[in-house]
Formats: structure tokens, C-alpha cells, sequence
């Protein structure tokens, strides 16, 4: 089968974006993968009011149904001062979303025998040994550091049960030696910090994915950019998914706009460095494309395997979405709990999400979103670049205007 002669053919449907790039995978009719084209429709309405209303400038929408890519269409603009229309094959921000992608990485350390879920990271990153917690707020009086009662698990880190602050989160730290790897020096930093609770009693969106992305850096020998190229982006076909993005891609950056309440649409004044990154950053430093991302999220809906090749065991993947923390303490994830680098519906109806339980996946901080229903064999992905992150109404929306249109 000519996979670009069909997508090609299936452009007069209205699902599919003119096409920039080759295909991320084979293309269907909606009909054909027990999905409406009259309900497909809607979420198009849907996009379209959040951009004539300049909520957004533009964005990518993705929806996959066993495995054939349905919706790949791109709305509004990349950037709206200069008139540039969004395309499927732009280059996004996924911050967050990198975060799925170093679990899947760490994972598969898990599955080579390098470590066991259970032991403590000081095994394999030492300056993470006796470690203490800070009890109260840091600026009372009555503040003070007692033992952690336990060491820091590999299994707290996937599943933000560390405690683990960010440097002056939890009471001052002295700074770690220099050291000449950027992320080890931030991860040296952190364990320097005080813990804000217990290991294992709480649940914090902190900075433990970094130090999971160190750490697959020290079972790995390869730097955590080497690693996820070598081992993910090249074998899935993760072209355009970096954490410095080359000079030659840099036109084809979505710019990031902010909507600050009763103010138009805007450009964000500092647009965040992709070019020069800091350090490589599992918590949230790559760049990505649609294109790029709903082949990572076909690999994960197809139990582990893409093209032929496997990543991941099906069981592997039953862990990482079975239950480490509930509830998630957040209000936006409620009905919702948390594996291990995603959040998972539960059985209520709390979420108020569509689609079935067992459906997971994160977001982004510029709104980025993406979530797989392995019952249905669906993948659906919005790719946006709007801040402040967290718009509910944008990502939850999308969502349910996503799953709304399975009609089998």
C-alpha cells in the first residue's frame, strides 16, 4: 500500500492537513475505524472558536484509531504577527510531555535488568544518602531537618513520591562542587536540598524526573540526549524531537503566545531558549512535532511495538499505568490517579472525561496535551503553544470532542 498516495487520497474528508510532510502513519477514513466524520466535525468547530476568539493562535490536532491516523490537521497560525499559517510538521515545546517519553526510557533500563524498581537511587547516584527532611515552613521558627525515615526509592522518582524540592523549596542548601555534566550538577543541587516530606508519604510535582533522567545517564554510560536518540527518536522515526533544536529547524518554531485574563492574545515577552538549553531537562526540555509524537503514542497504544520493532513488553506497560499514587493532588487531575510518568482514569466519573478507564497520559505547560485509550485503540494529541499551562477548558475539551466521535 502507498501510504502517502492514500493520505493524499483522504485530504477530501477534511480530517487531514495539506501535506507538508510525508505521513506519521497509514491513513483512514473515519468510517473505516468505527469513527463519525459528521462528529470529526465538531472538534474542527471546537479548535476553530478558541482561535477566532484568540484564545489560541493556532494549533495541531492528532486522533489515531487502531492504528490508522484519522485527524491531522493544523489550524490557525504559527504565528500570527507574520501571517504564517500552523503546519502538522511544526516544531512545539512539549516541556511536560518529555516526561512520558524519559519513563519510557527509564523503563526499558528496568526491563534490561539494570536496577530494580524498589531499591534506593543512592545505590547508583551516592550523594542521595542520608538525606533529610524539613519539618514546618522554612522561614518559622520552629523549622528544623530530622532523618528521612527511609532512603528515596527509583520507584518514588517515576511516581513523584520523593520528596525532592527544588533548591530553596524546602530550606537553604549548600550549592554541590561544580560539575562539568549540567544535569548532574542540577541533580547534585537537589539532593543537597531538604525533602519536603517523608519519602513516600506525599506526592510533589517537583524535579524527580530530572533525576530519573541522571540516572538513566549513569546505568546508560551515554549522555540522557544520546540515549533517547539512539534508543527512541532514531528507531521510532522521532526526526524533529530534541533538546537543542538545530539552527536549520528554528523556522519552523511555533511561537508561544500568552492569553493574560481581559488582555488580547499576546506573544510571550521571553520566548524560552530551545537553541542553548541549560541542561537536558527529563522533566520538561525537548521539542517535538505532532508528526513526532503520535508515533511515539502508537508505539505505547500498540503495547510497546512499531513497524515491527519492539521497545516495550505489553507488562511493562501494565506497570507503568497501574496505580502508584491516588488521588493525584492537583484539582484538574481529579478521577484520575498517578503510575509512573502518567496520570490514569480511574473507574468514577470524577475526571468528567470521555473514554474508558485506563485511559492515560500528561500534558504540557503551553498546553500540549495527549492521551491513549488501549481498550479502543485510540491516541488523540492537541499541540498548542499558549500560556499560562493547565487551560482545562482548552485540553479537556479537545478531549472530549476527540473520544465523543467514536460511533462503533
Amino acid at each position: 500500500m502507498n501510504t502517502r498516495r492514500e493520505f493524499l487520497g483522504l485530504l477530501a474528508c477534511g480530517s487531514l492537513a495539506v501535506a507538508e510532510t510525508d505521513p506519521p502513519l497509514p491513513a483512514a477514513k473515519p468510517e473505516q475505524v468505527g469513527l463519525s466524520s459528521e462528529r470529526v466535525k465538531r472538534l474542527h468547530a471546537f479548535i476553530a472558536g478558541y482561535v477566532d476568539r484568540r484564545e489560541i493562535a493556532g494549533a495541531v490536532t492528532v486522533l489515531t484509531r487502531r492504528g490508522k491516523l484519522v485527524e491531522f490537521q493544523a489550524h490557525g497560525y504559527s504565528d500570527v504577527e507574520v501571517q504564517r499559517p500552523m503546519r502538522t510538521d511544526d516544531i512545539f515545546r512539549i516541556a511536560s510531555m518529555t516526561k512520558p517519553i524519559a519513563t519510557v526510557a527509564a523503563l526499558m533500563l528496568l526491563e534490561e535488568g539494570r536496577y530494580l524498581l524498589e531499591e534506593p537511587i543512592s545505590k547508583y547516584l551516592p550523594e542521595f544518602r542520608d538525606m533529610k527532611v524539613g519539618v514546618g515552613r522554612p522561614a518559622d521558627p520552629g523549622y528544623k531537618l530530622v532523618p528521612a525515615a527511609r532512603e528515596v526509592t527509583i520507584h518514588d522518582l517515576f511516581s513523584h513520591r520523593s520528596g525532592l524540592a527544588l533548591r530553596g523549596a524546602a530550606g537553604e542548601a549548600q550549592p554541590a562542587p561544580p560539575e562539568s555534566n549540567p544535569l548532574a550538577q542540577r541533580v547534585k543541587n537537589i539532593a543537597a536540598t531538604p525533602l519536603l516530606f517523608q519519602p513516600g508519604s506525599g506526592w510533589n510535582y517537583g524535579p524527580s524526573t530530572d533525576v530519573l533522567g541522571h540516572l538513566i545517564e549513569v546505568l546508560s554510560g551515554s549522555s540522557l540526549d544520546d540515549f533517547l536518540h539512539s534508543r527512541i527518536f532514531v528507531p521510532v522515526g522521532m526526526h524533529d524531537t530534541h533538546f537543542r533544536l538545530p539552527k536549520e529547524k528554528l523556522p519552523r518554531l511555533a511561537t508561544l503566545y500568552q492569553k493574560l485574563p481581559g488582555k488580547d492574545l499576546e506573544k510571550t515577552p521571553n520566548q524560552p531558549d530551545v537553541l542553548e538549553p541549560r541542561y537536558y531537562s527529563a522533566s520538561g526540555g525537548l521539542v517535538s512535532t505532532p508528526v513526532d509524537y503520535v508515533r511515539f503514542c502508537q508505539m505505547m497504544v500498540n503495547g510497546g511495538e512499531l513497524d515491527g520493532r519492539r521497545y516495550l513488553s505489553r507488562k511493562t506497560l501494565e506497570l507503568m499505568t497501574a496505580e502508584s499514587w491516588s488521588p493525584i493532588p492537583l484539582s484538574f487531575l481529579q478521577g484520575q490517579y498517578f503510575g509512573l510518568g502518567v496520570a490514569v482514569k480511574d473507574q468514577s466519573t470524577a475526571s468528567g472525561l470521555l473514554g474508558s478507564p485506563g485511559t492515560y497520559g500528561w500534558s504540557g505547560a503551553y498546553n500540549t496535551y495527549f492521551r491513549i485509550d488501549p481498550k479502543e485503540q485510540l491516541v488523540i494529541i492537541l499541540f498548542v503553544q499558549i500560556a499560562p499551562g493547565n487551560n482545562i477548558g482548552l485540553q479537556y475539551g479537545f478531549h472530549n470532542e476527540a473520544i465523543q466521535a467514536i460511533a462503533d
